[in-house]
């Protein structure tokens, strides 16, 4: 049967795809089982109505106005006027075909391929066989291997020079080490400053001098007076400080006496002048209980020592 509705198709459209047409053959389905279905009254609005409706705007989507549609109806009824028996197949066929949508049915391949031999052609006729460039004159590389010969001698100039560099080096004359000797400068211990010598007025005066780490005062008079000068305080001032920073120190006071003229007399002068070094003691601050009066252990009699028989001297004692 498939064969009937190709070769009336193909009275019309000698070229059609046999496989497109069976495909509307196949939309058609049961109609073509019934004659009077199977063919087109296009003298029947109402037949040619619903090829508009059915068949063109729903299989083949066409958008177009109904105006538009009719008269491609009535244009293949007119081509087919001829032909007692209108089929169905092939007036769906050559409506698809003139609105170029048999693409629905799987006509791509058959319509694409005349269009690729139409492109093909001309693109064809275009490509033109590449000619092959003419062989360089053997002159014109001349400059070029030259350029690379002068390239290889100046790698091998510059590995030269880098060899002569190593070289030089590794063979360059080391230098010597210096050797710098530390001079370590010799201490020398200093000398011990020996204390200034105490000077012994000639008259009345007080010194100060440090006996065994402690300071010490003598105080001197005048020929039987026992006034005390007045800068005692002024050099009486270690002696105090001592016996406040150490508790428990005490100061001996010792009165020296002339050997010389009446004993008794010279010791009760003796004995007054350590009395007034002991007041004067007390009055710059040093408390009575600290001050013990001790007789001296010897007087001389030589001539330095008729000077120091006119003292009295202040001596610190530490706690035993």
């Amino acid at each position: 049967m498939a064969e009937d509705w190709s070769i009336d198709v193909k009275k019309y459209a000698p070229d059609a795809d046999d496989n497109v047409i069976a495909a509307i053959v196949r939309h058609c389905g049961i109609a073509l089982r019934n004659r009077d279905s199977s063919l087109v009254s296009f003298t029947d609005t109402a037949e040619t109505d619903l090829v508009r409706e059915s068949y063109c705007k729903k299989k083949l989507g066409l958008t177009d106005p109904d105006s538009v549609l009719d008269a491609a109806i009535a244009k293949v009824g007119e081509r087919m006027k001829a032909d007692h028996t209108k089929n169905r197949v092939t007036v769906y066929y050559l409506l698809a075909e003139a609105f170029n949508k048999l693409g629905i049915f799987g006509a791509v391949a058959a319509v694409a391929a005349p269009v690729a031999a139409a492109v093909a052609a001309p693109v064809a006729a275009a490509v033109v066989e590449p000619v092959a460039a003419p062989r360089a004159a053997p002159l014109a590389a001349v400059p070029e291997v030259a350029a690379a010969g002068s390239m290889r001698w100046l790698w091998w100039l510059l590995g030269l020079l880098a060899l002569a560099g190593l070289l030089w080096w590794l063979l360059r004359p080391k230098p010597e080490a210096v050797v710098v000797a530390e001079v370590t400068e010799a201490v020398v211990p200093a000398a011990p400053v020996a204390a200034p010598a105490v000077v012994v007025p000639e008259g009345s005066g007080v010194t100060t001098q440090e006996v065994e780490g402690k300071p010490a005062v003598s105080v001197y008079f005048d020929t039987a007076k026992t006034d005390v000068t007045p800068d005692f305080a002024a050099v009486a001032a270690p002696v105090k400080a001592y016996v406040e920073s150490h508790p428990g120190a005490r100061l001996a006071v010792s009165g020296y006496n002339d050997p010389r003229g009446d004993a008794a007399m010279n010791a009760e002068l003796s004995k007054n002048r350590a009395k007034s070094v002991r007041a004067a003691l007390i009055l710059i601050g040093v408390p009575e209980a600290s001050i013990d009066l001790v007789k001296p252990a010897e007087t001389t009699d030589t001539e330095d020592s008729m000077v120091q028989a006119r003292r009295v001297d202040i001596s610190v004692v530490d706690p035993s």
